[in-house]
Parts: C-alpha cells; sequence; structure tokens
C-alpha cells in the first residue's frame, strides 16, 4: 500500500471545502434578495416577519492583489453575517472594488516613465556587483554598534511597507504579473479590469458569504455607482450637511489636487509642516531697488515687508 503524502489530511479537508463551495454556488445561497409583494404585502409588518441583517467592509484597493489583511478585516463581516443568518435573517453582504483615487494613477505614471527609461520590455542594463569584500566589512562595521542587550525594532511602519524593489515594474512581476503585460498598466483604466476578477476569485476560494451580483468598481468609469455618489453629495448639500472648509494638506502641483496619505508613490507618512515666519518691515529702499519699482502700481502707497530666510 503506498504510504500517503504528508499533507493528506490538509488535502482531504481543501477538498471538503471546494466540494461545498460548489454546492453554494450551484444553489445560489448567499444571493439575496428583498421580500416580493407575494411573499409579503403588508409593508407595516415586513420587517417583523422577514427581519434583515446588511452589513460590508472598507473596499479593497485595486492597485494590487488582496492580501492577509483583506482577509482579517472581512472576516468580521463574514463571522456577523453567518450569525444572522443562522437568526433566520435575511443577511446581505455586498463588496465592491475601490478604485478611485491617486495611487492606481502614480503607479502607471511610474510605468510610463519607466517604458521611457528602459522600453515596452523593461530591460534594465546591467550595473557592476559591489564588491564581496567592501559588503563584508559594512556589516561587520554595522554589528559593531548593535547592542545585543536591546531588542530595536528595525523598520518603522513605512519602512516596513518598502518591498525593496527599485521599479514598479519589479512590484508588478512580483505580483505575479507577466512581464510581457506590465506595459498595459500604464493605462490606469487597465487596473479597473485586470485585478477586480482575481479578487473576486480569492475571496470565492475563502468561502466568504457574498452576493457578488451586487459587486461594482467606483470611479465614473462606473457611471451606475458615479450616479449613486452625485446623488448623495448633492442630497447631502441641500440638507446642509456638506460645507467647504480649509485645512492644511499636501499639495501635488503635478496633479492640481491634495494629495492623501496613501496616494503618494512616495513620501508616505510626510505630513504639513509648521514654520514661524518673522516679517521685516522694508523703511528704505535701495537705489537700485527704488529705480527697479518706480512706477509699479501694485505696491505704490504700501508698506512693504519681507520673509526673514535662508536656504
Amino acid at each position: 500500500m503506498a504510504e500517503q503524502p504528508k499533507t493528506a489530511k490538509r488535502d482531504f479537508l481543501i477538498e471538503i471545502e471546494k466540494h461545498s463551495q460548489k454546492l453554494w454556488e450551484q444553489h445560489k445561497v448567499f444571493e439575496v434578495d428583498a421580500p416580493t409583494i407575494e411573499e409579503h404585502a403588508n409593508i407595516a409588518t415586513i420587517h417583523e416577519k422577514h427581519p434583515k441583517f446588511l452589513s460590508t467592509t472598507a473596499y479593497p484597493y485595486m492597485n494590487g492583489r488582496m492580501h492577509l489583511g483583506h482577509g482579517f478585516t472581512m472576516s468580521k463581516v463574514e463571522f456577523a453575517t453567518g450569525y444572522h443568518r443562522l437568526q433566520g435573517r435575511r443577511a446581505l453582504f455586498p463588496l465592491g472594488w475601490h478604485c478611485t483615487g491617486m495611487p492606481i494613477r502614480a503607479c502607471a505614471d511610474k510605468l510610463s516613465r519607466e517604458m521611457e527609461m528602459f522600453g515596452k520590455d523593461f530591460v534594465i542594463p546591467e550595473e557592476p556587483e559591489e564588491d564581496p569584500e567592501i559588503e563584508r566589512l559594512n556589516l561587520m562595521e554595522e554589528a559593531k554598534n548593535v547592542d545585543p542587550t536591546k531588542i530595536v525594532a528595525k523598520k518603522s511602519k513605512v519602512a516596513a511597507k518598502n518591498t525593496g524593489l527599485k521599479y514598479q515594474f519589479q512590484i508588478m512581476e512580483q505580483i505575479g504579473v507577466p512581464r510581457q503585460d506590465i506595459h498595459m498598466f500604464a493605462d490606469p483604466l487597465h487596473w479597473l479590469t485586470y485585478f477586480p476578477p482575481i479578487s473576486t476569485s480569492d475571496v470565492k476560494s475563502i468561502g466568504y458569504k457574498i452576493d457578488f451580483r451586487r459587486s461594482f468598481i467606483t470611479t465614473d468609469a462606473n457611471p451606475f455607482y458615479d450616479a449613486f455618489i452625485r446623488w448623495q453629495l448633492n442630497k447631502l448639500k441641500a440638507l446642509d450637511k456638506v460645507k467647504f472648509g480649509e485645512r492644511y494638506t499636501i499639495y501635488s502641483p503635478k496633479d492640481g489636487q491634495p494629495c492623501m496619505d496613501h496616494d503618494r508613490q512616495s513620501g508616505e507618512g510626510v505630513g504639513p509642516q509648521d514654520y514661524t515666519c518673522i516679517k521685516l518691515k522694508v523703511l528704505e529702499f535701495a537705489p537700485e531697488a527704488k529705480a527697479a519699482l518706480a512706477g509699479n502700481k501694485e505696491i505704490e502707497g504700501k508698506q512693504i515687508f519681507m520673509v526673514a530666510a535662508t536656504l
């Protein structure tokens, strides 16, 4: 008798899992609809007769494959949905895919620049390797400064998220995009059609109780979602719930709009900085400056101040 592989128990459980998931999909057990008129015509008692539960989670952002953090976040809604389903409620768990914002655009722009540098196939000229002896001496020097009695975090949160890869096309390869297909991601709209189907497949493989008939992407590439958001904000503004305000923010001159922390291709964690400026009143201009400013109507008759600064 042939010896079973060490993963036999795991493989058996996975087989049961896949069989169950196939049955769920065939019988559409997670597709939840509101009661029809035939089922219940009395709107006054409909919630008592047909109790419901609706929940979702923050839409995963589609600038790459999903990761363990997404699974952990969605598990909370998954458990709640299952609990309320067992309680007899019509439990609906819809899920959308977040494609709004600048991260996708920033990655697409980086790929465009890299194509200008390396071509469509992203061929990097070879660089000379560092001398192994120099690298060994550098490591020995670093080791001298380490206190073995202390545990010190080697990376900040921002640094820990750094892949160590220099170029965007290398990151795309790392998450499974074939090299010959990477050039297509220079078009931001390509991300919207590439990653959502992969993420849908990944979520289904976990077995979450999601009604994928109601899945969608954000941005005006989806006219239905775009119309809903416009209606929502216009409605809130009409109710005087949306007001104009001001706050300090990081601004992108290239994109012509504020650039939030996770929207940047670099500089995550950088915030607005406060400066104290000292104004100095101009009591008298030098003869050369006076001649240059003569006839300037904008400053004529006004007090002039300059800010003391160094570079």
